[in-house]
């Protein structure tokens, strides 16, 4: 990611000032998007942070709490971010140095700054480690140490923050001396890549998303099955894919929606074979879809559509819930056309990154997650992130 000085930021916003005080950012890329449960963030090309959707606790990280955000807000702070997740409530970000920074709902240390108070702009995490890698999930938090050392914090149900720990408020070691390369935190698993390719997962297993053969649940990293070796991985609410080094997409855990890309709506405690025989550059999951980049840039989900999340009309009916929706178990092709670089499943969203650098969502709208500046309803198609409004003076 190319990062400018904060004296090429200034005079960028300076630029195209309007009578109400306000100016549209110039035309610039889009470097990052990352969906939560009911919110949204990005990061520009030049690293100012956005977020939009909802703000209940603050998750949305411009000083206010209790509102909602249809569209992009100006994270608070002259912060420049390299990389940036979102989680359940909270959001957090790594600037150039490696530290970390998190805003939004703490219960159990969800922020890492040794407290359970909630903060409506980033906060640093506390332990003065150096992170190449930061993973936001539900109510708790991990991070990759340029050594590839991981820690996690916040809640520590069924073991996910890897250690029998209780919940932590502040930074605590994964167990087991590994060192990995990738990390990503679901709701109640946490998974992470080995620098031999391998995967560790830790945390619930009972529906088979740890990817070990079997339901059970593991406070430590346990080997993921199959002699794999991969090169991405993602994980939610029950389910975890991974791209193996070759770019085939795997999935295990629940699929009852289709999520797993087999075929098949199965439980599988193993990892299985996405169909279709594409080769990935990244994959994203969600609460129920999954979605995957090719390599020709295209992108495919599948899954659960009951909000519209898979961005194009599913042939399937799923049936478990009170009324019977749309799903695919087969990746199909998002519609408009557009070409992918970046993608991030949310709850019942998904956002992309188009070549070029435009931002895209689609999916449940109810809170504003879409960042469309409107609430409500769904998007059942790729709408364009606008450009935000900022002061000037």
């Amino acid at each position: 990611m190319r990062l400018l000085r904060h004296v090429v930021i200034v005079s960028l916003i300076a630029l195209a000032c309007s009578p109400d005080g306000t100016a549209p950012i110039p035309p610039q890329k889009f470097a990052a998007v990352s969906s939560g449960f009911l919110h949204t963030c990005g990061i520009l090309s030049e690293g100012a942070a956005l977020c939009w959707g909802d703000n209940a606790v603050g998750e949305v990280g411009n000083g206010s709490v209790g509102t909602v955000e249809p569209s992009p807000a100006s994270v608070q702070g002259l912060f420049l971010f390299m990389q940036i997740d979102v989680g359940d409530r909270q959001s957090c970000g790594l600037v150039p140095t490696g530290k970390a920074y998190c805003w939004g709902l703490s219960n159990e240390g969800a922020l890492g700054s040794d407290t359970s108070t909630r903060s409506a702009v980033p906060v640093p995490v506390s332990g003065g480690l150096t992170f190449k890698q930061v993973s936001a999930g539900w109510n708790y938090t991990c991070g990759l140490t340029t050594t590839g050392t991981a820690y996690c914090w916040g809640l520590n149900d069924y073991g996910k923050l890897g250690s029998d720990t209780p919940s932590a408020k502040t930074p605590v070691p994964v167990a087991g001396g590994h060192v990995f390369t990738a990390i990503t935190t679901g709701q109640y698993h946490t998974c992470a890549i080995a620098t031999n390719g391998s995967a560790y997962c830790w945390g619930a297993g009972r529906g088979g998303e740890l990817g070990t053969g079997d339901s059970v649940d593991s406070p430590t990293p346990v080997l993921v099955m199959g002699g794999l070796q991969f090169r991405a991985i993602d994980a939610a609410w029950g389910h975890t894919c991974a791209i193996s080094t070759a770019g085939a997409a795997y999935c295990w855990g629940g699929g009852a929606d289709g999520e797993l890309g087999d075929g098949s709506r199965a439980v599988r405690y193993v990892p299985v074979a996405v169909s279709g025989n594409h080769r990935f550059s990244a994959i994203a999951v969600g609460v129920h879809h999954s979605c995957g980049i090719a390599t020709s840039g295209q992108l495919f989900c599948w899954g659960s559509n009951s909000s519209d999340q898979l961005g194009t009309t599913a042939s399937e009916t799923c049936t478990d819930a009170p009324s019977p929706y749309p799903c695919s178990s087969l990746p199909i092709l998002v519609s408009g056309g557009q070409l992918f670089e970046g993608v991030s499943a949310g709850g019942f969203h998904t956002c992309a990154i188009a070549r070029g650098g435009g931002a895209f969502c689609w999916g449940q709208n109810d809170r504003g997650q879409i960042g469309n500046g409107m609430t409500g309803g769904m998007v059942a198609k790729p709408s364009p992130v606008p450009e935000p409004l900022r002061p000037v003076s």
